[in-house]
């Protein structure tokens, strides 16, 4: 199993395998077992807005942290990668394919850069501080927090796959 935040729960490895397996069905580009699961969002709330702005093609993307990455045994995103995006209960929710990985230094964040994301927090005024107070959170553990020279991926993916509307697609 994948590194969660904390505050996230785990998904049970059996409801795991029935959602991939009906992702595998409903979307005939999915193939093999090689998936990443990943948590989005500060909250139940916030995790519920990400995915209604995935469902409307508002948010087309995500961000990975190259420095959780090395200290939690994550694979590194490449494109083409499957991510299970679970909410915080665990549940297994979509299945979104990377299409790209470009790395970005915070210090450095664009508008490009976070077009991706949905349109409440696009604009990098918005999107810096957002992210700095988010990321700070999840590099606490390591004694680390964001700085301008941190690295990060802006992963722009394609959904493939979202049980709560039964959608699947190539």
């Amino acid at each position: 199993m994948n590194y969660l935040p904390a505050g996230c729960a785990r998904p049970d490895p059996a409801v795991l395998a029935e959602f991939w397996a009906a992702a595998k069905r409903a979307a005939p580009s999915i193939s093999g077992d090689d998936y990443q699961v990943r948590w989005i969002g500060l909250d139940a709330e916030s995790t519920r807005q990400i995915f209604d702005l995935i469902r409307a093609g508002d948010k087309t993307g995500t961000f990975t942290l190259p420095w959780i990455v090395e200290r939690t045994g994550l694979p590194v995103p490449v494109p083409g990668d499957h991510v299970v995006l679970i909410d915080i209960d665990g549940r297994p929710v979509m299945v979104v394919r990377l299409s790209e990985v470009r790395r970005v230094l915070f210090g450095q964040v664009s508008a490009r850069d976070t077009a991706i994301d949905g349109t409440p927090v696009r604009d990098p005024a918005v999107w810096k501080p957002l992210h700095t107070a988010y990321w700070n959170a999840l590099l606490a553990p390591f004694g680390m927090q964001v700085s301008e020279e941190m690295p990060f991926w802006a992963e722009p993916f394609v959904l493939v796959f979202d049980s709560d509307t039964v959608v699947g697609s190539g």
